[in-house]
C-alpha cells in the first residue's frame, strides 16, 4: 500500500459535457426583447387617450405626463 502523503501530481484531462449557451447578438433587439429605441425623431404617444407629440431628443418618452390626462407617455 502507497503512502498517502501531503504531495500528488494529478495531471487529469476531463471529458466534460458542457453545453454553453452564449449571449448572441438578437437582430434587431433592444432590452426586455423588444425592438430598439426609436432614435432622436418620432412621436411620444399616450397609451390612454391616443394623444401624440412630438419627441424630444435626450428626454424619454416615459418621463413626459401626457398634456390631456397626465398619463406617463410611450414611445409610439
Amino acid at each position: 500500500m502507497r503512502d498517502q502523503g501531503g504531495t500528488g501530481s494529478g495531471g487529469g484531462q476531463g471529458m466534460g459535457r458542457g453545453g454553453g449557451r452564449g449571449q448572441g447578438r438578437g437582430a434587431g433587439r433592444g432590452r426586455m426583447g423588444g425592438p430598439l429605441a426609436g432614435g432622436p425623431g418620432g412621436n411620444c404617444m399616450c397609451p390612454s387617450c391616443g394623444h401624440t407629440a412630438p419627441h424630444s431628443p435626450g428626454t424619454p418618452c416615459m418621463s413626459i405626463k401626457c398634456p390631456k390626462c397626465g398619463t406617463a407617455m410611450t414611445r409610439g
